[in-house]
């Protein structure tokens, strides 16, 4: 059985009301669509709610109410997660607040210092970190260590 099965395609809509009243056309569409394929025969539904072509075994589409775009009144149903589950979203705000570097107790002063060009490419030559080996040394010669 070889046949164009019925498609209902909308990523090329947005959100504007011309392209609703597009996105509920084409739904028409589709739903007679796939009832007269089903009425016909050839095709039957699985557990998860799509259709397949008997003979081949080719999924051939959902079932029209999953696939069906919502109407104004069920999207007004429709709460926000953190009114839903405020415990849960409280957990997942406290989760993502305590990500990153911890705050230190102490924090360093960023200052401009201007330094022999030697100073700077000695403690460049030996990597990473080549600030805080300077700090650490500065630490040391000022016996604040």
């Amino acid at each position: 059985m070889t046949r164009k099965w019925p498609q209902f395609i909308t990523a090329d809509l947005g959100d504007s009301k011309a392209d609703d009243a597009e996105r509920t056309r084409r739904w028409h569409e589709y739903d007679r669509a796939m009832k007269d394929l089903i009425a016909k025969g050839g095709v039957h539904q699985d557990a998860d709610g799509w259709w397949v072509e008997t003979s081949t075994g080719d999924l051939v589409g959902p079932d029209p109410a999953i696939e069906r775009p919502t109407e104004l009144d069920e999207d007004t149903s429709v709460k926000p997660f953190r009114e839903v589950f405020p415990e849960l979203a409280d957990g997942i705000d406290q989760e993502i607040a305590r990500r990153g570097r911890p705050k230190a107790e102490t924090t360093k002063k960023p200052v401009t210092i201007r330094l022999d060009p030697d100073i700077v490419d000695h403690y460049k030559a030996r990597g990473k970190g080549w600030q805080s080996r300077m700090n650490d040394d500065l630490r040391k010669l000022a016996g604040l260590q």
